[in-house]
């Protein structure tokens, strides 16, 4: 694929664009979650029908990545991604005019699918900004990304409050076209100009059997996936252990989290800025052995039973860690992708939801009666991440950093 060069593409608006594309999945998800009894109140059904929809989207949005992923290499990523939107809108708007269960989950599946093509954000931004300053830009997307699930469930409560539930939905629609806007104007088709030959099975497939049989590149992706898997067991776990096992209030729960996300942004950011001259690889070593040594600490603190601020320590610590891990995992494995940087992107974040929902479920189905399920969760996400990152300092020994990324 050749483009334009970035002088003539805005840093910060571009770095806005790609946010506003990977917030909208975050968006889907959590700002209908205060609308869920009302909404099962209209659809006559019982709550559980409508937390259901939130899995059926999770599922055909990890569908559309593994899929648009792949189209994303042979076809022009800024027309596939401006299709992804108008269906986005178009399903959100239908959503809202839903009158059956089989309508709601059938618009919410297309949703998600067309969701799936936020997987060019991370193709688009090695396109333009080249495999050095890719980290840089990630860092920031995420920054901002990591808003969105803090302040959708508030706009979705207002709304629900004001206009109803359906406007939950009709507002997606109006966020997806205000991002295609922003998107036309930013990136037009012209921009994006693709040069390789048209979709072909044969290719499509060698594509795939390159990436997965690159221990390299598969160690970048499951380093990154097995350290946001523990972000997943903490939201699984935290309500029972700090709501019913430490007794915290609601409102102080609220901030509790805020705290995750604080940390996370600031360690984007200080990705971003501070280590931006430094080695993706270098930067995900050290951030997993340091996420090693926060599994062993939440161990301790887990066995020992010791008191809620030291489970806030951890967690807190853990989640900061992300910053670094997920950030440069993705941007790493990027660079060794060749062609394949669509594919690549897909099967990142189908990875990613797997394992998260691999760890989410582990906790779910455990019975807890203190914090041991959670933090033993975030423990072996922790470790797993360290085994990962370990055979990528064995390589950078034998082969050199500049050699494996």
């Amino acid at each position: 694929m050749t483009t334009q060069s970035v002088s003539n593409i805005s840093f910060w608006p571009f770095v806005m664009l790609m946010a506003m594309i990977f917030s909208l999945s975050p968006f889907a998800i959590d700002m209908y979650l205060p609308a869920l009894p009302s909404m099962a109140e209209f659809f006559n059904s019982k709550i559980d029908a409508m937390e259901a929809s939130v899995s059926v989207y999770l599922v055909f949005f990890a569908l559309g990545q593994l899929i648009l992923g792949a189209l994303a290499d042979s076809l022009n990523k800024a027309k596939l991604l401006s299709v992804g939107l108008i269906v986005f809108a178009t399903c959100s708007v239908m959503i809202g005019f839903s009158t059956s269960l089989g309508e709601l989950y059938a618009w919410r599946a297309l949703q998600a699918f067309a969701g799936g093509s936020s997987v060019v954000v991370f193709p688009l931004i090695q396109a333009f900004y080249g495999k050095k300053q890719s980290g840089q830009i990630i860092s920031y997307v995420m920054a901002c990304v990591v808003i969105a699930p803090m302040i959708a469930p508030m706009i979705g409560s207002q709304l629900l409050v004001v206009a109803g539930w359906s406007w939950i939905f009709y507002a997606l629609a109006g966020f997806s076209l205000v991002t295609l806007a922003a998107q036309i104007k930013l990136l037009p088709v012209s921009k994006v100009t693709q040069t390789r030959q048209p979709l072909d099975v044969r290719v499509l497939l060698a594509g795939y059997k390159s990436v997965f049989s690159n221990r390299t590149t598969m160690a970048y992706i499951f380093a990154g996936g097995s350290s946001f898997a523990g972000l997943f067991a903490f939201i699984a776990g935290s309500p029972f252990v700090y709501i019913e096992y430490f007794a915290v209030s609601p409102t102080a729960f609220g901030y509790l989290v805020a705290l995750n996300a604080i940390a996370m942004v600031s360690m984007n950011l200080i990705n971003a800025r501070l280590l931006k001259n430094v080695d993706p690889t270098r930067k995900l070593i050290v951030a997993g052995v340091l996420l090693a040594i926060v599994g062993l600490y939440q161990l301790a603190v887990a066995y020992l039973q010791l008191s809620l601020v030291f489970v806030v320590v951890g967690v807190v610590t853990y989640v900061g860690l992300l910053g670094l891990t997920a950030a440069n995992a993705i941007s790493a494995a990027l660079a060794t992708a060749g062609k394949n940087v669509g594919l690549l992107s897909g099967i990142n974040g189908v990875l990613q939801f797997g394992l998260g929902a691999l760890s989410s479920a582990v906790v779910s189905i455990s019975v807890s009666s203190n914090a041991t399920t959670m933090n033993t969760t975030m423990a072996v996400c922790a470790f797993s991440t360290l085994f990962f990152v370990l055979i990528l300092a064995q390589k950078t020994r034998s082969q050199g950093i500049g050699e494996l990324s």
